[in-house]
């Protein structure tokens, strides 16, 4: 989508031409012959061409100055983004739990050189066994989940109307080693739970923080004892963002007790479970350490006996339904962003130092070096240096002798040597790359330097060591010596040989949307220098350990960098919405888009107090937000009113106040007497007839126009007469009476209040 910029002149060829001719008459009178044949007309023409030509430059304007309009509003092209999967692991027989370490790296069947590789975030402790069942209990018994979680389709793992008392439970074929963290990822499928409505989250509660945060008397004196303030308490809730605050889960496992089964809680509080999925609404990780020896027993509807886990809806209520898409045992976030590396050959009468120095795979060290035209090593030494110089993984090292060359392979790539030229530019090999993993350094006169790296070089200084990025093609451009330094090139005097400016990286290499493979293809522990510094000597015996490495889930979220287009229609659709709550629109896309919250409907009204609806009410705002849940009569947890009103005051306007409620329900009962027609079955009949009422006076789904019962709307006779002889088989209405809440039968309208919305009662429906 084009970046909507105003047209600064639309004259056309044909506009020009008649322009010109229309000013003949005032400056040359006696000129008459207008014709396309006549020499004058023909110059007017043609400068009316070139005069088209210069409205047309004067409305081009450069990529460059395109991003800076975006940037205006805050707006910049996004960098290529790495896909991310979970992976699963199973252990072979007999093999003791083992940890697998951060950054492993896994791929695809076929060459390294091809094959597209993930790389793990965090340690995870992989134990023995796997889950074989999934159930879910509730007070109408078990029901048996595993079927639908084998064949990959979504489930409910407290139904589809939770209620606190309703459990989740999860079979294991062995018992999860005592003491062991143990992971469990779950992944939900409700399109509201993946990476970026948790990163919505911690802003969220980073903006709370600062916005409930009143600046100090004197902002530009040092601050004292007596000028901190107390905290607030979203201040205090930050640390616990990622608590749900409408439901508590409780964990608990089967116990063997004096030699029979029990169920024991496990304690949140010594780190026996750790749950990073807000109690079943974001994609995260449930770390479980058992303390004691698990009993396998028969549970509700799996016959096989297992060792069993249970998630437990202790209290609250959930905004809507958690859809469960997978649980992956052993399971463990891995992205498609692996460190790029390289290999330099060292001249056989290269100078090491210390002399017989010989570091270690998977060791960090300091490196100073000399390079020679062909890219070889001549001079290497390791340590030492100031405690800011970059720190190198070393992948493999093998020192030169007699005759023989020697070779470093690193966790870094040799970009080239600094010309002394402005504008100079390097490539990063492998690109796109992770932006946010990018590292450059020089190496000048044996002193390290590094490098900031920054949108342009506006804000830069002929002594800054800035630098521009375009992790898209991988290109890096140096400052011309006036915005940005210049790598310089450095020649030392005295007949000695030159010395070089050298320009290193360290990044992370992505395939940006070519990372998202389907499910099932991540199958093998690769075979990259990576992985055999980082496991050492037991990249064989880990390979013969994990038996099992798959994704049940395909790999998605890699997307190519952002182009300017999408990046100007990104804008045009930023500054069409609102930042600011000014309209009640602007109130009701706020609230609906509250991080952390489930909404189903929401509308602001102007000037009503919810506690006072028959007086006017100046500058005051009513917000009423309606839940998926419960169903029928969905009501607001006080956590999510206040999620709401929380975020909805850092955006109001000053002089207004916001209230936050929820919808006030009034029974409408409909007494009835039908004709059917001939040959109809009375009994489906009434019971249509009430499926269709119960429909219509629905929260959710029904109203006038099915989109739920607008708040504050009557029930008029005439609609729910219409909505009656709309079912097949009604003849017409002998009679009809609406009941409101405990009121008695009345033959006029049910009114409402402003919040007021309206629930379906028990229907007398009599068929004649």
């Amino acid at each position: 989508m084009p970046l909507l910029l105003p047209n600064l002149d639309d004259r056309t060829w044909s506009d020009l031409s008649d322009e010109g001719r229309a000013l003949i008459p005032v400056y040359g009178p006696e000129w008459t012959d207008h014709n396309a044949s006549d020499p004058g007309i023909t110059l007017v023409e043609l400068l009316a061409w070139i005069t088209e030509m210069d409205i047309y430059q004067l409305n081009q304007i450069s990529d460059r100055e395109r991003l800076k309009f975006l940037a205006l509003v805050g707006v910049a092209p996004r960098p290529s983004r790495p896909a991310q999967v979970v992976l699963s692991f199973a252990l072979s027989a007999g093999t003791p739990g083992i940890t697998l370490p951060a950054g492993a790296e896994f791929a695809e069947p076929g060459p390294l050189a091809t094959a597209i590789r993930y790389r793990t975030l965090y340690p995870t402790a992989l134990a023995q066994g796997s889950l074989d069942a999934l159930q879910f209990r509730s007070p109408a018994g078990f029901q048996n989940l595993t079927p639908a979680w084998r064949r990959r389709t979504v489930l409910y793992p407290f139904g589809t109307a939770p209620e606190p008392g309703m459990e989740f439970y999860l079979g294991f074929s062995q018992p999860l080693p005592i003491g062991v963290p143990v992971s469990l990822f779950f992944t939900f499928g409700d399109g509201h739970s993946g990476a970026e409505d948790r990163c919505r989250l911690l802003h969220e509660a980073e903006a709370l923080e600062e916005h409930c945060q009143p600046p100090a008397a004197n902002p530009c004196a040092k601050k004292t004892n007596s000028d901190v303030t107390a905290p607030s308490p979203e201040t205090e809730d930050l640390k616990n963002v990622l608590r749900y605050y409408g439901v508590r889960t409780v964990w608990k496992f089967q116990a063997l007790v004096n030699g029979k089964a029990q169920w024991l809680p496990l304690d949140p509080t010594t780190n026996e479970v750790q749950d990073d999925t807000r109690a079943f609404t974001l994609d995260g990780t449930v770390t479980v350490q058992v303390p004691q020896t698990m009993s396998k027993s028969k549970v509700g509807a799996v016959s096989t006996p297992l060792y069993y886990l249970c998630c437990r809806f202790e209290a609250g209520r959930y905004d809507a339904d958690p859809v469960l898409q997978d649980v992956a045992f052993n399971g463990i976030r891995t992205e498609q962003a692996v460190p790029a590396g390289m290999s330099f050959v060292i001249d056989p009468g290269a100078t090491i130092h210390p002399p017989g120095s010989s570091p270690k795979p998977n060791q960090r060290t300091t490196l100073r070096m000399e390079l020679d035209a062909r890219k070889n090593v001549t001079s290497l030494t390791f340590g030492g240096g100031s405690a800011h110089d970059p720190q190198f993984l070393i992948l493999d090292y093998r020192a030169p002798s007699a005759g023989a060359a020697g070779s470093l392979n690193i966790e870094a790539v040799f970009l080239g040597f600094g010309n002394g030229f402005p504008n100079q530019q390097v490539s990063l090999p492998n690109a796109p790359a992770q932006q946010s993993s990018v590292d450059l350094y020089t190496l000048e006169d044996a002193t390290w330097y590094q490098w900031k790296l920054r949108g342009d070089f506006d804000a830069s200084t002929c002594k800054d060591f800035d630098a521009v990025l375009d992790p898209a093609s991988g290109t890096i451009t140096f400052g011309d010596g006036e915005k940005g330094r210049v790598p310089p090139e450095i020649r030392a005097s005295g007949g000695k040989l030159p010395e070089k400016c050298l320009i290193f990286a360290t990044y992370r290499a992505t395939q940006a949307q070519a990372g998202n493979l389907a499910a099932l293809t991540i199958t093998q522990l690769a075979d990259s220098p990576h992985n055999h510094a980082l496991l050492a000597d037991g990249w064989t015996l880990l390979k013969s350990q994990l038996i099992s490495i798959t994704n049940r889930l395909a790999a998605g979220g890699g997307a190519a960098a952002e182009t300017i287009d999408l990046a100007a229609g990104r804008a045009d659709t930023l500054v069409a919405g609102s930042q600011r709550a000014v309209t009640l629109v602007d109130y009701e896309e706020l609230a609906r888009t509250t991080p952390g919250t489930r909404i189903a409907r929401v509308t602001a009204r102007a000037n009503l107090h919810p506690s006072f609806p028959c007086f006017n009410a100046p500058g005051m705002i009513t917000v009423i937000v309606l839940p998926y849940l419960p169903k029928g009569q969905p009501v607001p947890t006080p956590g999510l009113l206040h999620a709401v009103s929380a975020h909805l005051r850092r955006h109001r306007i000053i002089g207004t106040r916001v209230e936050v409620v929820g919808p006030t329900y009034i029974d409408v009962t409909v007494q009835a007497t039908v004709q059917s027609k001939s040959g109809t079955n009375k009994s489906n009949l009434q019971q249509a007839i009430v499926t269709a009422l119960n429909r219509f006076l629905d929260p959710l789904i029904g109203g006038p126009d099915g989109d739920g019962w607008p708040f504050g709307r009557d029930v008029y006779r005439s609609e729910i007469m219409k909505v009656m002889d709309a079912v097949s088989g009604a003849d017409h209405i002998v009679s009809m009476d609406l009941i409101a809440g405990s009121c008695q039968p009345q033959c006029g309208n049910v009114c409402l209040g402003p919040t007021w919305l309206v629930a379906a009662g028990a229907h007398a429906i009599t068929i004649l």
